[in-house]
């Protein structure tokens, strides 16, 4: 049904485009961008990936999935006002491959100039990368920074925005109101178990360009409408009368625990700046949350390049950390085995998906042609206790808390 819903969308947009041509349009454009990359690390205890999408991640056995992807952007100019997009990116990525990779499909009328009213497919529209997170050739560096966006499993929603431009000094301003209802595909660690995620969302964004610099606020409103599938059977354990019996705080736990129609807000600010020398950006954010199976998170990074010519040498720090406190837990007034088992499982729903992630990053990128850049990249990670969320970690067993991570690969567009 995914599948057949969006080429529905697609359809709907040829359909469009067919109604308001007029005898000079529509014009197509097609573009398209890739990247080919290969990463290994000098573990073989965790597996580094991209973004908690990504399944399996690399290990010190060396792999291709994890950076590598190709996109196509159809652009169709229907007459002065209207305007479609579609764009469609092939990537490592859980769930339905058409479905899920599909980035953009949208229409978008511009009323006025400097006024842009969208409805479709949209670009998840609230960081620094938003409208080229896919496009390796567009940023310095071999991927996003890991502790920003490795854990923002959302690319895209379908609704609608509207934006306007406004002249403010000698820069454009520009202000974003957003909504709609974005589905995901999450792998769950260790298990073949794909958790179906369906999130409503609202927000907007202050963005303002001058000289060489940009600068950009966001703020997102996320409510989850579905019950994440692999905690179902805990929470009807944690509901069951004769467990609410011997555990009396067991029912109050599933409230905590359940994340059907628990918000998430998401704030972040960004900073960059290009004299065409000297590159520098930076961006912060936090994710606060109820729930004890998300707790809240607090993240940045600041980036710091210098071009040579064709070569750009650079440098990459980041930041992720869990605020929450561990979670703690009554015990039940008797030693039931099954009831203590039950404990056990929610310790490590609740204990075992914390953030505290420290890197540095090395890289030089060459840009060998006008369509093509050269790139390689070395990260140093610095991973505390219970803080390896964003990697992928075996069942049981120890993890390191220092892991290296080579890069080399290849950014093009066309």
């Amino acid at each position: 049904m995914k599948t057949i819903r969006s080429l529905t969308t697609m359809l709907l947009f040829w359909v469009a485009i067919t109604a308001f041509a007029k005898d000079s349009y529509p014009d197509f454009t097609v573009t398209g961008f890739g990247t080919l990359g290969a990463s290994g690390t000098d573990t073989s205890q965790l597996s580094f990936r991209g973004t908690t999408k990504e399944t399996p991640g690399v290990t010190d056995s060396w792999g291709f999935d994890s950076d590598s992807r190709l996109g196509l952007q159809l652009d169709a100019a229907i007459n002065s006002s209207w305007h479609a997009t579609v764009q469609w990116v092939a990537r490592n990525t859980t769930g339905d491959f058409l479905e899920q990779n599909l980035e953009w499909a949208f229409l978008r009328w511009r009323p006025a100039d400097n006024l842009d009213i969208r409805a479709g497919r949209l670009g998840f529209d609230t960081f620094m990368l938003s409208e080229y997170r896919n496009v390796g050739y567009a940023y310095l560096w071999m991927r996003p920074p890991h502790e920003f966006y490795g854990g923002l499993p959302i690319y895209h929603f379908d609704g609608a925005d509207i934006a306007k431009k406004f002249t403010v000094g000698e820069g454009i301003m520009t202000i974003k109101a957003f909504g709609g209802h974005s589905f995901i595909q999450i792998p769950i660690p260790n298990s073949s178990v794909i958790a179906d995620r369906s999130l409503s969302i609202a927000g907007g964004k202050l963005a303002y360009e001058v000289g060489n610099w940009n600068v950009r606020m966001s703020y997102s409103y996320l409510l989850n409408n579905l019950e994440l599938a692999p905690l179902q059977p805990v929470l009807d354990g944690l509901n069951n009368a004769a467990v609410n019996t011997v555990w009396p705080s067991a029912q109050s736990l599933s409230q905590q625990i359940s994340t059907k129609n628990k918000a998430f807000h998401y704030s972040s600010i960004g900073l960059a700046y290009d004299d065409g020398v000297w590159l520098t950006q930076l961006e912060a954010s936090y994710i606060d949350t109820d729930l004890i199976t998300y707790p809240s998170v607090a993240n940045g990074y600041f980036s710091l390049g210098r071009r040579f010519g064709k070569l750009t040498l650079y440098s990459l720090f980041g930041i992720s950390e869990t605020l929450n406190n561990r979670v703690k837990f009554s015990n039940p007034l008797a030693p039931v085995p099954a009831v203590a088992a039950l404990q056990n499982s929610i310790g490590r729903l609740s204990n075992l998906i914390g953030v505290d992630e420290k890197s540095i990053s090395l890289g030089l990128r060459w840009d060998i042609h006008e369509h093509i850049a050269l790139k390689t990249q070395w990260s140093h990670y610095w991973l505390g206790d219970n803080g390896t969320a964003l990697w992928l970690a075996p069942a049981s067993g120890p993890t390191p808390d220092m892991v290296n991570v080579w890069s080399v690969g290849m950014d093009f567009v066309f």
